[in-house]
């Protein structure tokens, strides 16, 4: 448009309605003119652009060519002011309303903590947290927030990332691999065979024995993992595949897990209980390695690690709630990445009994707390 027409937004925005409404009578109606006035506005535009937008009779009313050019670009410009004063006002008023919001199981503590001193800023809010391992359609399932770990494809939401998540190794622990061979275990010098060779009658702590087709000893390399029991956090159609990097190279491993489970704390219980060989973060197993409850296995190798991502939607005006609970989370959630908290934890050898400090709520946040 040449920025030397002047023009009266007041005059577009009528012109809009009347093409949105058909009707001159309807537009005059809900601004509370005299049909006259609407008239006379349209032709004032019109004499401002120099062009007649629309061919109007007694029964219809029509956009001529450059009318319906126009009415493209003046329709969105008074969509977009009206959303803008929308905003305005959201933002001098208090957020209220509802945030649907979904988090893994693992991070629900963390991330519950935060929503907590949110809720004590925001009253008029309230907050609908689900705890979910497994990958859910966010739209479908109305989330307007969601936190979700590893690899983000969601086209339809922006993902911002909070903070990178721990790398993933292998485990066992010291009773799953007696029970399957000592050989391989970190630690354990001069040991280059296994023990205990099933199906063989009479034959009670063979050493030594290499390549054995079908000997269960602890892995030496990926391939041995078939002949393992494996704990998989997610599986499909009874199958589980991780990818584990070995330097530059890498290498999926399919399988058949033995317990399937879609929580982090169960899956690392059954470790433990020495149901078999998993997958798990560093930083949640430092500890029990260190007092000799779990031992790596097939050293070098390591799980594929992403981010830990805040995702909401990218399409569509955001409430002033969800748009303060965003703000809210970007600035919180970082402090109090669990992966650096667990790492101090395991480094000082005690349990990890301080608060972390963006938790702590300010006393203006208490005060609305107790009211």
């Amino acid at each position: 448009m040449d920025a030397r027409i002047p023009l009266d937004l007041n005059d577009v925005s009528i012109f809009v309605r009347v093409v949105q409404t058909r009707s001159f009578a309807a537009a005059a109606r809900e601004r509370g003119l005299p049909g006259s006035t609407v008239s006379r506005r349209i032709a004032r535009l019109e004499s401002a652009l120099g062009t007649r937008l629309l061919e109007r009779t007694t029964r219809h009313l029509r956009l001529t060519d450059a009318g319906r050019t126009y009415f493209a670009h003046a329709e969105r410009a008074v969509g977009d002011l009206g959303q803008g004063a929308d905003r305005i006002l959201e933002l001098r008023s208090e957020p209220q309303g509802r945030v649907r919001v979904l988090s893994p199981i693992l991070l629900g503590a963390t991330v519950a903590n935060v929503i907590y001193t949110y809720l004590a800023r925001h009253p008029g809010v309230s907050i609908d947290l689900e705890l979910d391992e497994r990958r859910v359609d966010l739209l479908a399932g109305g989330f307007d927030l969601a936190i979700l770990t590893g690899k983000v494809d969601t086209p339809d939401f922006v993902a911002r990332q909070l903070w990178r998540s721990s790398r993933k190794l292998l485990y066992a622990s010291p009773g799953y691999l007696d029970a399957h061979g000592a050989c391989g275990v970190r630690g354990v010098r001069g040991v280059r065979g296994v023990r205990g060779v099933r199906g063989v009658r009479g034959v009670r702590g063979v050493r030594g024995v290499r390549g054995v087709r079908g000997v269960r000893g602890v892995p030496m390399k990926v391939d041995d993992l078939a002949h393992h029991d494996c704990i998989a956090m997610r599986a499909t159609d009874g199958f589980a595949t991780w990818t584990l990097a070995h330097g530059r190279h890498k290498h999926r491993v399919t399988f058949a897990p033995r317990f399937y489970v879609n929580e982090f704390s169960a899956a690392h219980r059954a470790v433990l209980a020495g149901l078999g060989i998993a997958l798990l973060p560093e930083v949640h197993c430092a500890r029990d390695v260190a007092e000799k409850r779990l031992v790596r296995v097939l050293d070098g190798y390591e799980g594929e690690s992403g981010g830990v991502y805040l995702l909401y939607r990218a399409h569509g005006a955001l409430t002033a709630a969800v748009r303060t609970c965003i703000d809210h989370f970007l600035a919180e959630l970082p402090a109090t990445d669990p992966s650096r908290e667990a790492a101090e934890g395991s480094a000082s050898g005690a349990p990890q009994r301080r608060r972390p400090r963006s938790l702590t709520m300010s006393t203006n946040a208490r005060k609305a707390a107790r009211t």
